[in-house]
């Protein structure tokens, strides 16, 4: 996990978070945590619930792969 990647998408590209969340009707206040969560955490998934999961998958890690 790139977590400098990460961190930059959390600080200058918020926007696109939001957009996956719409286009994948999540929530994206959750995904905003997610991203909170994954970078405290030093990337490690394994700390993430189901539903966190399918933030990370659906709105998070398309943008930063």
């Amino acid at each position: 996990m790139n977590l400098q990647k990460l961190f930059l998408l959390r600080e200058e590209r918020p926007q696109a978070i939001d957009a996956l969340c719409a286009e994948h009707g999540l929530d994206p206040v959750v995904a905003h945590g997610v991203v909170r969560l994954m970078i405290a955490n030093d990337g490690n998934l394994a700390s993430l619930s189901a539903r966190q999961r399918e933030h990370y998958e659906l709105a998070i890690k398309p943008l930063i792969s």
